[in-house]
């Protein structure tokens, strides 16, 4: 029994004394610290003291020796005067020759040693002389002068006179005197105390302290506190003190207590007569010791408790090892819930996108079927009508559908710009058809509510550039049409202009509008924002026009800014680079203009091809009328199936040119009848286009995908129509205007110029080409004369 009791003991005791050795490590280790705290610290402060000892003594020491090689010249000068004009004396020359060589010599000194000395003069042969020119007043005795009575007193030594008030120069100053050897005349030099009060800046040890050079009797022959220069030091009980100290110690350093603050002393006797002092005292002095001595207390200080925490650490590490562990198991069922949480956000989010874009395939469907009825049939009537009233209603639904059209463009490039899926197309575009396009769809607005509108086009911009058109089009119509929307009277102006060093394409819209407040103007750019909401709810639009246009700016490279001065107007600078593709300047943008809105009065189709056979397939009536309307003066053959079925059934009776194939139809749709064509090798080398309401993310490149040639979205407009048919039907089939038909006239179209001016005609005619037939008359008169017996196919009258 008492051996398990013997080994319990036992155990016991290891414990215990692991423990032990546990807390006396660490005590020892601070032990040793704390004494290497000390022993660094002690010769920290020996090392400064030596230090501080060292500068003080080479400073004292250094401005002694310049003070006395000042005053030792001083005596040399005056010394070497006085043995000349003691020669002088003795060879009989007169005292105007002494005054002329003292008057000489006062001169030479001032030059060598500038302001320092101020003059030689002295009591020679009976009379006062002095070489700066000084008359004294009357009464004036120089024996009784301390200058003289001192020279005499120093039987022909050089005497230094203490610091007196110059009669003449109203300064403190020194006199060095000397007397002549035969025991009655004096010679004396006047030196200026300034060289002495500067050299007191160097007087300090580290830039600490103060210094000043006292006399024999203890007056303050310069000072650092300029303002006790000719008091005493010895006027207080602490001076008399420190005075004693000084003539005590005449040269070396001591230690002082003043004002219970021990200093530190540094001495040099100069000549025997001055003491050139520096006091420090040691709270500044030994400032920098002690801050450095706590910085090194703090360190021992911060490495003991590291010590400590480290020691502290260890011995909590066991018990704390189960909990860690507990907790990581938490941390793990944590984690193993966000991930859920994460993955059940993720699928939430992508149920919304897809919601999103079901959305937005739903609404362009269902707005754009029928908006291409809408805009179709009201293309025929302005085609066909020649009832004025009636244009303008056509006219007037054609702009209601294109701001319809473009409210359902800005939302879904929105949503290709935020899905990363919008492209930059970069192709070769004429400038002079873009701006031409953007007069004809701003212009009339403007007008249409009374607004001056004016457009300024470089001429040296050139004619054909690289970028993406349609991206360049529509950042253009934005602009101007945001500025005519918030314009209710005045003007919108239209600067285009062309940076040939840099490519850059750069427009300019003012406008004499609302204006924008400062404060709104960061706002300005957000999607779904507009300004002043309920002043301006009157206004158009889904307010991502400016979102949209400033996003498609930076896609292309460029930068646009605005200046705006509330209830005044705006004006927005866009920069976009673009390629030049052909450096010919466009030249007079208005006679362009003009030739191309009097083009625009008769419609005259792009392309004419009467051979052609197209087959358009789509589920909805009027949509097939309104394709087969346009297409009506290409000259093109036209059949149309209601279904997938029928389509089927056509395209095996009959080889067409080309198919126009409409995605959403009941039963079979587009791509279900075009994998049927294909599986049964029918029409295989006829391009089918993607007919359809679809202008979401991506259509495009999923049509492509499928299989489809090219893709055109509805409403169809005619342009559109006629570029997908130059760009895929066979160019055998496609035939000159003019030329493809028996019934077509075979002249040239004739167009009928109203104008004067030679070089508007000369421009007019090289627009024109070869495809008219210019007929050019001076006025209105002759054009109706002309008009009364021919046809023109259009006029363009002077401007």
């Amino acid at each position: 029994m008492k051996e398990p009791e013997y080994y319990d003991e036992l155990d016991q005791r290891q414990s215990e004394s692991s423990q032990y050795r546990r807390i006396i490590l660490p005590i020892l280790i601070l032990t040793f610290l704390v004494f290497m705290a000390l022993y660094s610290l002690r010769l920290l402060y020996d090392a400064s003291v030596s230090n501080v000892r060292e500068i003080g003594e080479d400073r004292i020491t250094g401005v002694a020796s310049g003070l006395k090689d000042y005053l030792d010249t001083s005596m040399s000068v005056l010394w070497v005067t006085a043995d000349s004009v003691d020669h002088m004396v003795r060879t009989g020359r007169s005292n105007e020759d002494i005054l002329d060589y003292l008057t000489e010599e006062s001169e030479k000194q001032s030059a060598n040693f500038n302001e320092s000395y101020t003059g030689i003069y002295g009591y020679i042969q009976g009379e006062y002389l002095d070489g700066v020119g000084w008359t004294p007043p009357e009464g004036y005795d120089p024996k009784t002068r301390d200058w003289y009575i001192i020279a005499k007193e120093a039987g022909g030594d050089a005497a230094i006179v203490p610091p007196y008030v110059d009669a003449q120069t109203k300064k403190v100053i020194i006199s060095i005197s000397r007397m002549l050897p035969n025991g009655t005349d004096v010679l004396s030099m006047d030196v200026t105390l300034d060289y002495i009060q500067e050299m007191t800046k160097d007087l300090h040890v580290m830039n600490k302290g103060y210094g000043f050079v006292v006399d024999e009797n203890g007056m303050f022959i310069a000072h650092s506190d300029i303002s006790k220069k000719g008091e005493y030091l010895t006027d207080t009980e602490t001076g008399k003190s420190l005075f004693e100290k000084i003539r005590e110690t005449r040269s070396g350093d001591f230690d002082i207590t003043i004002d219970r603050d021990r200093n530190s002393v540094f001495v040099e006797p100069i000549m025997d007569r001055w003491y050139v002092v520096i006091v420090v005292s040691g709270s500044e002095l030994y400032a920098d010791i002690r801050t450095q001595s706590l910085f090194s207390i703090l360190i021992y200080a911060l490495i003991s408790v590291m010590i400590v925490i480290f020691y502290w650490l260890g011995f909590k590490n066991e018990r704390t090892y189960a909990r860690r562990m507990e907790e990581m198991k938490m941390e793990e069922q944590r984690q193993s819930y966000e991930t859920r949480m994460l993955r059940l956000e993720k699928e939430a989010a992508d149920q919304s996108n897809r919601a999103k874009s079901n959305f937005l395939a739903n609404m362009s469907h269902e707005i754009r079927t029928p908006m291409n009825a809408i805009l179709g049939m009201d293309e025929m009537i302005l085609r066909e009508s020649k009832d004025s009233r009636i244009n303008k209603y056509a006219l007037d639904i054609q702009s209601a559908g294109r701001t319809l059209l473009s409210i359902i463009n800005d939302i879904l490039d929105l949503s290709k710009i935020e899905s990363g899926k919008m492209e930059i197309v970069q192709v070769e575009y004429e400038i002079t058809s873009v701006l031409n396009d953007i007069v004809n769809m701003t212009k009339k607005k403007a007008e249409d509510k009374g607004l001056t509108y004016e457009m300024f086009v470089e001429e040296d911009i050139p004619s054909v550039l690289k970028g993406d058109e349609i991206r360049v089009r529509q950042v253009m119509l934005n602009i101007i049409n945001n500025a005519i929307k918030y314009t209710e009277e005045g003007s919108v102006k239209i600067h285009v202009s062309f940076d040939r060093k840099k490519n850059i394409l750069r427009t300019e819209v003012s406008d004499t509008g609302m204006g924008i407040r400062k404060e709104d103007l960061g706002k300005l750019f957000d999607s779904f924002r507009r300004l002043e909401e309920t002043k301006n709810r009157k206004v158009e639009g889904t307010g991502l026009g400016l979102n949209i246009t400033k996003q498609l700016i930076e896609m292309m490279g460029g930068t646009i800014s605005v200046e705006s001065e509330y209830g005044k107007g705006s004006t927005f600078v866009t920069r976009i680079p673009q390629e030049v593709a052909r450096e010919t300047p466009i030249g007079d943008f208005a006679m362009h203009l003009i030739l191309a809105q009097a083009q625009a009065q008769t419609y005259v189709p792009t392309l004419i091809a009467p051979d052609a056979k197209v087959l358009v397939v789509d589920d909805n009536e009027m949509n097939l009328e309104v394709i087969a309307s346009l297409l009506e003066d290409t000259k093109i053959r036209v059949d149309m199936a209601i279904s997938g079925e029928e389509c089927l059934r056509c395209v095996k009776e009959k080889t067409y040119d080309m198919i126009f194939l409409d995605q959403m139809m009941p039963g079979m749709s587009g791509t279900e009848t075009l994998g049927a064509i294909r599986r049964e090798h029918l029409a295989e080398d006829t391009p089918i286009i993607a007919l359809t309401a679809d202008a979401i993310v991506g259509a495009r490149d999923s049509y492509l995908k499928e299989g489809f040639t090219d893709y055109l979205s509805k409403p169809v407009m005619s342009g559109e129509l006629e570029e997908i048919l130059r760009t895929h039907l066979d160019v055998k089939l496609q035939k000159e205007k003019g030329t493809e038909h028996p019934d077509a006239p075979k002249e040239k179209p004739v167009v009928l110029v109203v104008n004067d001016h030679q070089e508007e005609i000369a421009k007019i005619r090289e627009m024109l080409g070869d495809a008219y037939k210019g007929v050019y008359v001076r006025d209105e008169e002759r054009a109706a004369k002309y008009l009364s017996s021919h046809e023109v196919a259009f006029i363009v009258r002077k401007p």
